[in-house]
């Protein structure tokens, strides 16, 4: 190899180097040092954080909300995506809006909620002066308002992640259906759906991990009230001296499902990427 070659794949070596040495001090060290603080006590760790009754609750309320957050954000979202698809190239404000508003979690997302349809909210406020109640027995700090807060960035970050599936449906795909005689459901069957279908999956399997690992919304939120595996973690790191293990299991625990998860939107993506090219 000449000197000028060596070089020329040296430059980008060097540049990608801090890339990968944040991706070494913030993925992987603290990756191995998580499955090493579980595995501090062996499988008996396991056997005390799946015999527990508090964490197994906070497990089922975990996935029921990320289960329902899931199929509400993926349908909405999903529907968004469709009729967006086509009007993105002239309308690019629209895709900044979803950008904003499916990157805008945390506490500033909590803060909006509560500043908005909170007990105390300007909008509860509003319509109270004028005789209506918004909230009909709605509590913001339960299950069902960690549900709307969620769907307040799941659905449009779930409209972006589908957006690129739902363009690729070509105008010529209908066109010679029409010539073949087929209906407009037997094109949306036939076509559409096997075509949008992985690419769904993918996009709702996305969704669901989002869902699944959000801490700071639900905290800020509920203050801790809630009973969700990611509160339990950070309660159990902030406040328990003696309990810590548990929280190092019950994350790696946390990491095998969400692995699950991924392994689903890796094989459907791979599939997917036959009609995105």
């Amino acid at each position: 190899m000449s000197e000028r070659g060596a070089k020329n794949q040296l430059i980008p070596a060097l540049l990608m180097a801090p890339f990968f040495l944040l991706t070494l001090l913030f993925l992987i060290c603290p990756l191995i040092a998580l499955v090493v603080s579980s595995l501090s006590r062996g499988l008996e760790s396991f056997k005390v954080v799946t015999s527990n009754p508090m964490y197994l609750r906070d497990f089922v309320n975990s996935l029921k909300l990320s289960a329902a957050v899931t199929l509400q954000a993926s349908a909405f979202g999903g529907l968004l995506a469709i009729l967006w698809a086509k009007r993105i190239a002239r309308r690019s404000w629209f895709l900044s809006i979803l950008n904003f508003a499916a990157n805008n979690g945390g506490i500033t997302l909590a803060f909006a909620v509560i500043a908005t349809v909170g007990t105390n909210g300007f909008l509860t406020m509003i319509l109270r002066q004028f005789g209506f109640e918004l909230r009909f027995g709605f509590n913001i700090v339960s299950l069902a308002g960690l549900n709307f807060a969620y769907l307040c960035f799941l659905v449009p970050y779930m409209a972006i992640m589908f957006l690129p599936a739902a363009g690729s449906l070509k105008s010529e795909w209908w066109q010679a259906a029409q010539i073949l005689g087929a209906y407009r459901w037997q094109y949306i069957l036939k076509i559409c759906v096997p075509v949008l279908l992985p690419s769904f999956v993918a996009s709702a399997c996305l969704v669901f991990l989002n869902a699944l690992g959000t801490y700071a919304t639900a905290s800020a939120i509920s203050a801790d009230s809630i009973n969700l595996i990611t509160i339990q973690i950070g309660r159990l790191i902030q406040t328990s001296v003696f309990k810590q293990a548990d929280a190092y299991t019950i994350s790696f625990i946390l990491l095998l499902v969400m692995l699950v998860f991924i392994f689903i939107y890796r094989r459907t993506t791979i599939r997917a990427e036959r009609w995105l090219q």
